[in-house]
């Protein structure tokens, strides 16, 4: 989310946290370095930014990095003709402010489940289909265990997400309060092990990132 506003930045990004991973910016700058880094789902962006109509200009880097990204310009810019320029420059939805928490959730919620009908990708060379579970490099498929497998594919399913070991736990054992965390460092290895190149970046303290 692109907001500079710490208040409303905050509020925001409270209250969906509860439902999501979420990384907030307050400058252009800083949005440029989290989506060089990171593929979301959906984005959100003011377009007045410390005095500036910034917001639109970050619409085409989204849609040229991932066409499938959302994007939610959120402004207090709420003219017709305002709405239809963004939209027009590639915006999915566009909510006035002052706006209530809820329905921006509904909004978002609505626009994940338009993309979510990806079911290929392809990422370093590797193709990925989640629909039948397989991956091919080099139009050889790469087999992995069962565990394996759960794990590699949850992340992808999540990817650009950072995924905690308790989550992954949760996600692949049946009763994974009896699983050690580490057994989850130990089936990345040999996923790695398995793989032509790393696709799984371990970020510190947080958990797992296919980005």
């Amino acid at each position: 989310m692109l907001e500079d506003d710490p208040v409303l930045s905050e509020l925001v990004s409270q209250y969906l946290a509860k439902h999501f991973v979420v990384d907030s910016v307050a400058t252009f700058d800083e949005a440029l370095d989290y989506l060089d880094q990171f593929h979301y789902d959906i984005t959100l962006l003011d377009r007045n930014i410390d005095g500036n109509d910034i917001g639109m200009d970050l619409i085409d880097k989204i849609k040229s990095k991932n066409p499938r990204t959302g994007i939610i310009i959120i402004s207090a810019y709420d003219s017709i003709a305002e709405k239809v320029k963004g939209l027009n420059l590639g915006a999915d939805d566009y909510l006035d402010k002052p706006f209530d928490n809820e329905e921006l959730l509904a909004r978002i919620i609505a626009l994940s489940r338009r993309n979510q009908g990806m079911e290929t990708m392809e990422i370093e060379g590797i193709h990925v289909d989640l629909s039948n579970k397989s991956l091919f490099y080099e139009d050889e498929e790469i087999v992995f265990s069962k565990k394996e497998s759960d794990l590699l594919f949850y992340l992808l399913s999540k990817r650009g997400t950072i995924v905690s070991k308790d989550t992954l736990l949760d996600a692949i054992y049946l009763n994974p309060q009896n699983i050690s965390s580490n057994t989850i460092d130990v089936t990345i290895k040999n996923i790695r092990k398995k793989l032509p190149v790393n696709i799984i970046q371990t970020v510190k303290t947080r958990g797992y990132l296919v980005p």
